[in-house]
């Protein structure tokens, strides 16, 4: 079909039926672009719809977008030759289309890494090791840096770069980056030594010298751990592998020691009892460990007689541990009311006797009536009568042990 006259009028050497032909290469490759988004979606919906994770469902729109994207870059790939454009034109609208189609299958590949990543962490999450869940971000950035190494080797080639020369180069100076990126290195193979020997996992609370947190990332560089002042702390892994790491996240029991003093007129049967009496109620309480703990009088203080309690807590957290040991000792208190056992304090007491008239009969003293011992002791025991294990509930149905929980708080805001 013949053309208008004015369609073969030249503008910078290039006809104006071709500037016309490639506006209309832009727009079917832009419906090309929103036809690949469409059928991508229609055939993932599926997908999309069982997986119903927030995160997962914005990583498969930016796939969309990247597909799009490449499908774009290929039909303009494939038209734009066909236009027989002047050579100079021709060879930059040819570098330009292949940059196009490197540049898309770079961002498709990091879309869908996007996507399988976010699919493993999930997976990770739900697993009981916390060693996937470090695995998952360092195993998503190298993924990620090879990627871009590779891609950006293949964009430089299809810009007609001499990728050999470039590679020569830089094995030339491969010497001076191995010098200067020793620490980096250093600290790489560092990461590898924490996956393999495992000190810490992310959520475990350590203390690592004069510094003392929860651990929030691993990375391939540097650990990142957040301190209870709320800063961030990012240690290089390189020190990782030669500091003293105490982790109190691997603790299975917490340990609560502590000496109870009682005034010295407590008589030996009574502080016998106080002693038996608190072993039943460790025994009885559910949190402590059964198979070891220690009450014992333990010596003379200088203003009471000492009881060494010396037990471990199987709790989670340390508002945990607070509440259980409050539970304990309000026990401890409620045995010692029940046996007449008086805790002591620092104090001096001062005797004054009356001394009776001649001939006049002394005063008589009352004399408590003195409580059975062997049922007191088995009272607070599991199951007693006296026995309150959960907690002494107080008006209102409330129990003295029922704080509210401390949201975000550890053993370092103490």
């Amino acid at each position: 079909m013949a053309m208008p006259g004015w369609m073969h009028a030249t503008f910078l050497d290039i006809e104006a039926w071709k500037y016309l032909a490639l506006l209309g290469i832009v727009f079917a490759a832009t419906v090309a672009r929103h036809l690949g988004e469409a059928l991508l979606r229609y055939k993932i919906t599926a997908l999309t719809s069982r997986l119903g994770d927030v995160a997962r469902s914005e990583a498969l729109v930016r796939m969309y977008r990247a597909f799009g994207f490449l499908a774009f870059a290929v039909v303009v790939f494939l038209t734009v030759p066909l236009l027989e454009m002047p050579p100079a034109t021709a060879a930059a609208l040819r570098v330009a289309a292949r940059a196009l189609v490197a540049i898309g299958g770079v961002w498709l590949a990091f879309r869908c890494l996007d996507v399988a990543f976010d699919q493993l962490a999930i997976r990770a999450e739900r697993t009981a090791s916390k060693l996937d869940d470090q695995l998952v971000p360092i195993m998503r950035r190298t993924a990620k840096g090879f990627t871009l190494a590779i891609g950006s080797l293949f964009t430089l080639q299809n810009l007609e770069v001499d990728i050999g020369s470039l590679l020569a180069g830089l094995g030339l100076g491969g010497l001076a980056f191995a010098l200067a990126a020793k620490d980096t290195l250093a600290n790489f193979f560092g990461s590898m030594v924490i996956f393999v020997d495992k000190p810490f996992t992310i959520g475990d609370r350590i203390k690592l010298e004069e510094f003392e947190g929860v651990v929030e990332e691993v990375g391939l560089r540097t650990t990142r751990v957040r301190t209870f002042q709320n800063s961030l702390l990012t240690v290089p892994n390189a020190r990782m592998t030669t500091a003293v790491i105490d982790n109190f996240g691997a603790r299975r029991y917490r340990r609560y020691t502590t000496h109870l003093g009682i005034t010295y007129d407590t008589p030996a049967e009574h502080v016998q009892a106080f002693c038996e009496g608190v072993r039943a109620i460790i025994a009885g309480m559910p949190g402590t460990r059964k198979d070891f703990y220690l009450v014992e009088f333990s010596g003379f203080a200088d203003f009471s007689l000492s009881i060494l309690v010396y037990c471990f807590l199987e709790v989670p957290s340390w508002p945990e541990e607070m509440r259980l040991r409050a539970r304990l000792n309000l026990e401890i208190l409620r045995l010692a009311s029940q046996l007449n056992v008086r805790f002591a304090f620092p104090t001096q007491s001062l005797h004054l006797e009356t001394v009776a008239a001649p001939g006049a009969p002394a005063p008589a003293t009352p004399v408590a009536p003195a409580p059975d011992l062997a049922a007191v002791v088995r009272g607070f025991g599991a199951g007693g009568a006296l026995a309150r294990p959960d907690g002494i509930e107080i008006a209102g149905g409330l129990r003295a042990d029922r704080a509210p929980a401390l949201v975000g708080f550890d053993e370092g805001d103490a």
